[in-house]
């Protein structure tokens, strides 16, 4: 019986060392969560490249004991505020370029990480570009239409200011900065080389000299109306969409009134097709037509004029002795579809349209964030961009990303030019979909 007691006790001595050895040593897990961890980088932080105005993220993962705290610097400075594993510049500048770095710390330890190199390339920014015009040079014009001026983008991206005054509303015709506009809207080039301004907020169509004069063609400031008749005493309501021909006239979407109005060359404003103020989607002859606040327009060389009928999510034909019929699009069904332009293509709300030399028409499908294409059978293909997803990147593609492109042309080379309105920059897209960013030079 005794040697059994003692037996005992020295299991349960034996145990209870084993117990206390467990709790008391200085040997631990291997769990890297553990209690006394110290922290320790598992993906490090990479380098990236942007533009401005493009946001750029870094992220780091690490483990170690709870809680880790984190720091970023910025070429060896603490940036304020940066404290998580991820940091993001949403606008980044040319002087937020360097090097960057993030140190992480618990109880137990700090460990900072290698550089993460940042490069920033200046881009072509705008507040809010909207209207796309080439002349016979190269040289591009784009409207603001938050900023309220007309600037000029030579072949080089060289931007300078062309008429109006940044961040001034106003009308008033004059010399370059003279001039002042309100919220202007499309571009077209006449064959005098003049640019056709869509002064949208002001109701009236401007004209800028290749001096640099402003002068208005016709509407009056201030006065939305519908009237047609001599210049002066024509009125608009928030034209926009502007196509200009080879006699020296020019076509005027009239989103507000949702009708095609025309300015002859000698002032004269007369309505084309369409039913001042009915807005509607009604194929048919002149103003027994309908449309739902058409906005951009395009010329083809045949007289056919096509429009990008915001309001029906539509794209209209109307050929000479304004025949209007649907080319692409469901009647009054805004969404995001691919295929025969009658049957299955559906667009949300494009604002911009192009027409290429080969004949194909190009969208901007705004509230889709698309560039869309109509090949000359009428089938419709998104070459760049997702249906409804918005973003900010180059790529091809459904990699390239826009956010609300209203503005598009076809540049010299054949390429086209996009104002990514809600980015603020102007990008160029390829038949291919290959999309790249404006660069500054």
């Amino acid at each position: 019986m005794r040697a059994r007691l003692l037996s005992l006790s020295v299991i349960l001595l034996l145990a209870l060392g084993l117990a206390l050895g467990t709790a008391c040593s200085g040997h631990k897990s291997a769990d890297a969560s553990a209690p006394g961890t110290p922290p320790a980088i598992t993906t490090a932080p990479a380098s990236a490249s942007t533009v401005t105005g493009r946001p750029v993220t870094f992220t780091v993962t690490a483990t170690g004991a709870a809680t880790l705290s984190y720091q970023w610097a910025k070429d060896g400075q603490s940036i304020l505020g940066a404290i998580s594993s991820s940091f993001t510049l949403f606008q980044p500048r040319v002087e937020d370029a360097g090097n960057y770095t993030v140190t992480i710390t618990n109880p137990n330890g700090t460990i900072t990480s290698g550089i993460a190199t940042l490069t920033v390339a200046a881009a072509v920014v705008f507040p809010a570009p909207v209207g796309l015009a080439y002349d016979a040079s190269g040289s591009l014009f784009v409207s603001d239409m938050d900023d309220h001026t007309i600037w000029k983008v030579d072949a080089t991206n060289h931007k300078t200011l062309l008429a109006g005054s940044s961040g001034l509303a106003g009308s008033a015709d004059g010399l370059g900065t003279d001039a002042r506009f309100s919220h202007p809207g499309g571009l077209a080039i006449d064959p005098a080389g003049n640019l056709l301004v869509a002064d949208t907020g002001n109701h009236t169509i401007r004209r800028i000299a290749p001096d640099g004069t402003v002068t208005t063609l016709a509407g009056a400031a201030g006065l939305p109306g519908t009237a047609d008749g001599p210049g002066a005493q024509a009125r608009f309501n928030a034209p926009f969409g502007l196509a200009a021909d080879a006699t020296g006239g020019a076509y005027i979407a009239d989103a507000q009134n949702h009708t095609i109005r025309y300015l002859a060359a000698d002032g004269t404003v007369s309505t084309y097709a369409g039913k001042a103020g009915a807005p509607g989607l009604v194929d048919g002859t002149a103003t027994a037509a309908q449309f739902n606040q058409p906005n951009g327009i395009t010329l083809a060389p045949n007289g056919t004029l096509y429009v990008a009928d915001y309001g029906n999510s539509c794209i209209r034909a109307i050929a000479p002795g304004a025949v209007v019929t649907r080319l692409a699009g469901q009647a009054s069904t805004y969404g995001f579809a691919d295929g025969n332009g009658l049957s299955a293509a559906k667009f949300n709300s494009p604002v911009g349209i192009a027409l290429d030399a080969a004949g194909v028409l190009w969208v901007a499908d705004t509230q889709n964030h698309a560039i869309r294409r109509i090949g000359t059978d009428g089938t419709v293909s998104t070459p760049a961009g997702t249906g409804g997803t918005a973003g900010n990147a180059d790529g091809t593609g459904t990699a390239a990303l826009f956010y609300r492109p209203c503005g598009i042309a076809v540049t010299p080379a054949g390429n086209l030019a996009v104002a990514d309105t809600a980015n603020h920059l102007l990008r160029t897209v390829t038949p291919a979909g290959v999309a790249t960013t404006f660069l500054a030079p």
